[in-house]
């Protein structure tokens, strides 16, 4: 094996300087990528709807798209679209025959979404997963490192057929389709990653976990604590690197690591380093290409078409109010450090849809951004338009200052009684009313439209202490359990009705 880990070593570092080096002369512009989506679809029923072919005849093609296709949301996409697609019909929205779709990881009861999954996004995802790969050069593992496997923890391989097509979790689909280059070194296996039911996954990981030598761990990051934990205990292990020493990556996304960060790092017995992915149901966007630099870079010739949408337009998206011609910018356009919500126009037939997250540029130079959030998690019950990157900084803070970990919480909104109403998971637990005082005192500092109004309109936060495992419980009781699933951090009414009940209507 140590040969195979030499020459992977040494492909990567191939690989890398020749990416570099393509990199300089091979610079294709958005505008040449939004001209192969058009060329590609302009027969679909789609392109004929919407003229692509005249579009494509146009001096200024990106323009011309803005003016003549308008935004959607899922719920506007679907009828016609998706409703099509998913009752067999071809060449819809991209030519040919949508074979896979896409679950998203929704946090309630609600019907999930169904996000087509083109063959040729699927081949793009592997393209961008070895681009990835070769960027490890860099960082210079050792050779052991790379005979050592990818673990990756995802939802079941095992898709149900509907109607002609699978549908199921996206982690689930690339694992059932991931290129030969990485199955041999790809676990847990064809035989645990069919597993749905989470507890018995979790059981047989920790089970076979011994006789994998594991680098790199790739999942949402409160389901891959949880399974190192199980893990550690089941063995009588120390730190997680007393059975996998080569355990030095953890790719994650979709989540604010921050909360989660110390805990990992009190279950290895070294620093490991944490590389952020931006990859959605929708799309691969982004990936941090140097754990040492925070921000992830925009993958700008993989299939994806960007635009932008400000952030005075959010409410109107929320409130689903005649989206159809909000005003977008182009990447061109964008500014550093403020806040928009992401459009997308992609090789899986999605045109001009708003995917609903919310990004900011830290580095326009190189188009490095962050994820801060999502545009329905903004909390905006007066006007104090906090975003979920306040509310996850501010909790954050709170918890380093009063010296507790929070691995789980959500807030929740009252209108009626002008008040934020907040659940804490954590199994050290410090007076709520101190904790109130300093949560409220970090939201003040990092946002000033919460502040002003904290004088006259919003009361004090009212906050609950849970024990972290009834977070786990909620959504193992809402079928929610590992994959790609994530707590919801501002719920909406229905969600809250349901959260509440859960937990018995807690008296305030």
């Amino acid at each position: 094996m140590q040969l195979v880990g030499t020459l992977l070593k040494e492909t990567t570092r191939v690989g890398y300087n020749y990416s570099k080096k393509k990199k300089l002369v091979l610079n294709i512009h958005q505008e040449n990528e939004l001209s192969l989506l058009l060329q590609k679809a302009k027969k679909t029923t789609f392109g004929k709807t919407y003229n692509f072919p005249k579009i494509l005849e146009s001096a200024h093609i990106k323009n011309t798209y803005r003016d003549s296709v308008p935004l959607y949301t899922y719920e506007t996409f679907y009828s016609p679209w998706i409703e099509k697609i998913l009752s067999g019909k071809k060449n819809i929205v991209w030519p040919g025959k949508i074979n896979y779709f896409a679950l998203s990881s929704g946090t309630t009861k609600d019907t999930s979404k169904r996000i087509p999954v083109s063959d040729k996004m699927i081949r793009q995802f592997q393209k961008t997963s070895i681009h990835q790969l070769l960027a490890l050069h860099e960082l210079d593992f050792s050779t052991s490192f790379f005979e050592s496997s990818v673990l990756t923890i995802g939802g079941s391989t095992k898709l149900i057929e509907v109607n002609g097509h699978f549908e199921g979790d996206l982690s689930g689909i690339l694992q059932k389709n991931k290129s030969f280059i990485f199955k041999p070194f790809a676990k847990p296996g064809n035989r645990i990653s069919q597993i749905q039911n989470w507890e018995e996954k979790l059981e047989k990981i920790a089970e076979n976990a011994p006789q994998w030598d594991i680098g790199v761990i790739a999942g949402v990051p409160s389901w891959i604590i949880m399974l190192l934990e199980r893990i550690i205990s089941k063995h009588q292990l120390t730190t997680i690197h007393d059975i996998w020493p080569n355990f030095k990556l953890y790719l994650h996304g979709g989540v604010f690591l921050d909360n989660y960060k110390s805990k990992s790092d009190k279950l290895c017995a070294f620093p490991i380093y944490f590389q952020n992915t931006y990859l959605a149901s929708e799309g691969y966007f982004a990936y941090q290409k140097l754990p040492h630099k925070k921000g992830m870079t925009l993958l700008q010739k993989h299939g994806i078409y960007y635009e932008f949408l400000e952030e005075k337009y959010f409410e109107q998206v929320k409130l689903k109010s005649n989206i159809e011609k909000l005003p977008t910018l182009l990447l061109e356009e964008v500014k550093e450090n403020v806040p928009y919500g992401l459009v997308i126009s992609t090789i899986s037939g999605l045109w001009r849809y708003i995917i609903g997250d919310v990004i900011k540029f830290t580095n326009l130079e190189d188009y490095q951004l962050e994820i801060t959030g999502r545009i329905s998690h903004y909390l905006n019950m007066t006007g104090e338009h906090l975003s979920l990157e306040n509310i996850t900084d501010a909790i954050n803070n709170t918890a380093q200052k009063l010296g507790i970990s929070i691995e789980e919480f959500c807030v929740i909104p009252s209108k009626q009684c002008d008040r934020h109403y907040w659940y804490i998971g954590s199994n050290q637990v410090v007076d709520p009313q101190l904790f109130s005082v300093e949560l409220n005192n970090e939201l003040e500092l990092l946002n000033d439209d919460y502040r002003s109004l904290r004088k006259h309109i919003i009361k004090s936060p009212k906050v609950k202490f849970l024990p972290l495992q009834k977070f786990y419980d909620y959504m193992a009781l809402q079928g929610k359990s590992g994959g790609q699933s994530k707590f919801p951090r501002i719920l909406n009414v229905k969600q809250t009705i349901e959260w509440e009940g859960f937990l018995n209507c807690l008296d305030w």
